[in-house]
């Protein structure tokens, strides 16, 4: 037990310190500008927004050129953290003008602080745990480690995750550099708390007449998708960071004049570009939200065109490395997506295809009707790990927010948000319908709904109407987050009671063929993994895997293959020494292979494979001969 809080405390060192770099390099960068904050939590958290920005560009400077070592990232950090120590020293003129907590908090604040705060522990205690985040092991924490491993950005064959936008995975090539997984999971831990900081600051300056800030802090942080990504290494509140700064950025814009304001939200704007595809629309809606700004404040053609000329270099300049770099790997920026433009490198016309196919089946449908029953039905009828929008958001928007209607005044910047709300959601609608894509938009939900409450609460009826509604929908997120947690069982594995591999092979159910690959194989080996949902994190041999549609490869090697011999010369081709695969998916009632495909595999297998492990009566190993 001693052992493991060691390593916690550890963690927790390193964790505070690459946050207190982060705002350190943000204000550093801040004090060259004329900017003003009118809170100190409103400096902290823009500068932790840049700060994380700089870091994680530092990194994809040194991939870039192939400097990827344990040593030079420690350098860096070095480097960075004196840097840092300037912009805590020298940003004094960053004026605060308004204290951050003006009055002592009600009944109802308490409560919800209270409440929030046993939420993040246990939050916080899940990410004390191994990765055992399906996206973490496929990608979000596999690309870095490839990158560390191979000492630089590199085109990964077969995982078309490895060359999406990575701005997010660039710190996780640091804190697997540092310290390892856990430290990954807690840089995206601090993302959500970056995140309810800036709504605190948000509502407190720009929708003062919301009374329940922490309850609207409360809903965004207890919706189950927000939960159960908050403690794994993905990007998901990467991303919804930096557009919540995006936002935030264009609504002080708007309500101080000062047009340092739209440079930020080009900065911010292009952060999230780089983070995930799903910010691209960003710059469509910074421009149109400039245009009605410019409109509605009367100023000249000349001065609205200066801006958009300001918001659009910032966010091509900051969002457009990791699309070059994909342009120069891949042939594609837009990698995978928009093949019959671009093409691909490692992908076929057959594979773009499926890949399409796969985006166009999340949800419940694509008719009108289902169009016009979107928001009930993400609301009501989602589930975690399924095609039914994969992931779970509640019922509390769908039955809070229509008293909106009702409202006669409504603050301009709620106006703002809401309108982001609904165009976002729109683009989400018409691409891949995953709750965690929508995350970006709960935050500003979040805030609307402690506002509605706070409108209504002179009027009983209504009010005890809303209030019944809102304790209802965080019982329903109260549950799920219970069941997340039961079913990880942190405690053990966090004291020390429970070993990581125990733990691991409890979550995590072909981890002990992983185990098995890392420890009796050869360096020199490479295996070739079929429907192990390419679990690249766990092997730490050479290994190649389709990222999607897992039995692609060795389907094409068979369809093109006469005989036994054929299939073994292609694999050997490859440089494959080993097969692994889920039985259930090669010749079992979850198989995609065909009647002659199963055969022919079969008599290959008979011939050219020599059995080293099963597991679990699904998982088996074998070595070519």
């Amino acid at each position: 037990m001693g052992a493991a809080l060691l390593q916690h405390t550890l963690a927790l060192f390193f964790l505070a310190g690459i946050s207190l770099i982060a705002i350190g390099l943000g204000r550093l960068i801040l004090a060259r500008t004329s900017i003003k904050f009118v809170s100190f939590g409103e400096c902290v958290v823009f500068s932790i927004g840049l700060g994380f920005g700089v870091l994680s560009y530092s990194v994809f400077v040194l991939g870039a050129f192939q400097f990827l070592y344990p040593a030079v990232v420690y350098l860096l950090m070095g480097v960075l953290a004196l840097l840092s120590v300037l912009g805590w020293i020298r940003a004094g003129h960053l004026s605060h003008r308004t204290p951050d907590f003006k009055k002592a908090p009600s009944l109802w604040d308490k409560g919800a602080i209270n409440v929030l705060i046993v939420c993040l522990l246990f939050g916080f205690l899940l990410v004390l745990t191994p990765a055992v985040g399906k996206d973490a092991l496929i990608y979000h924490l596999a690309a870095p480690k490839l990158f560390l491993k191979y000492h630089g950005l590199y085109f990964v064959p077969g995982n078309i995750f490895s060359h999406y936008p990575l701005g997010g995975e660039m710190l996780y090539v640091i804190s697997l550099a540092l310290r390892g997984e856990v430290l990954a999971k807690g840089i995206h831990f601090v993302m959500g708390l970056s995140i309810l900081l800036g709504m605190w600051q948000f509502m407190r300056h720009h929708i003062s007449e919301a009374l329940f800030i922490p309850l609207a802090l409360l809903i965004f942080y207890t919706i189950p998708s927000v939960f159960v990504t908050s403690h794994r290494a993905y990007n998901d509140l990467t991303v919804s960071f930096y557009t919540f700064l995006a936002v935030y950025a264009f609504v002080n814009w708007f309500a101080r004049k000062q047009s340092v304001w739209v440079v930020l939200c080009g900065v911010f704007s292009g952060l999230a570009m780089a983070t995930k595809y799903t910010a691209l629309f960003l710059p469509f809606l910074g421009c149109l939200g400039i245009l009605w700004a410019c409109r509605h404040q009367k100023l000249s053609v000349q001065s609205a065109l200066r801006l958009l000329l300001a918001y659009f270099a910032c966010t091509f300049i900051v969002g457009s490395p990791f699309y070059i770099k994909n342009w120069m790997m891949t042939g594609n920026p837009f990698y995978p997506f928009m093949y019959g433009i671009f093409g691909g490198k490692g992908l076929d016309p057959e594979q773009a295809r499926l890949y399409d196919l796969f985006i166009r089946i999340l949800g419940t449908g694509r008719g009108f009707f289902d169009y016009l029953l979107l928001p009930w039905n993400v609301s009501v009828s989602a589930k975690m790990a399924s095609p039914q929008f994969d992931g779970i958001l509640g019922p509390v928007f769908i039955l809070i927010l229509p008293f909106a209607f009702g409202m006669r005044k409504i603050a301009i910047a709620a106006k703002i948000v809401v309108t982001y709300c609904f165009l976002a959601f729109m683009f989400w609608a018409s691409s891949a319908q995953q709750i965690r894509y929508l995350i970006p938009i709960f935050p500003f939900l979040a805030m609307m709904t402690a506002y509605i409450l706070s409108y209504y609460r002179s009027r009983k009826g209504v009010f005890a109407v809303l209030t019944v509604f809102i304790a209802g929908s965080l019982a329903f997120n109260g549950y799920h987050m219970v069941k997340d947690f039961v079913k990880i069982r942190p405690v053990d594995v966090v004291t020390g009671q429970e070993d990581r591999d125990v733990f691991l092979n409890r979550m995590v159910p072909s981890y002990a063929m992983f185990q098995y690959v890392n420890t009796h194989l050869p360096e020199s080996s490479k295996t070739f993994l079929i429907y192990m949902k390419n679990f690249g994190y766990l092997c730490e041999r050479p290994y190649y895997s389709d990222s999607m549609f897992e039995s692609y490869t060795i389907q094409k090697i068979l369809a093109r293959s006469e005989s036994h011999t054929d299939i073994y010369d292609s694999l050997r081709e490859r440089g494959f020494t080993h097969i692994l695969y889920d039985v259930n998916y090669v010749s079992g009632n979850m198989s995609s292979f065909s009647d002659v495909e199963k055969k022919i595999f079969l008599a290959f297998q008979e011939k050219h494979l020599k059995l080293l492990k099963s597991d679990k009566g699904r998982y088996y190993l074998y070595r070519l001969v």
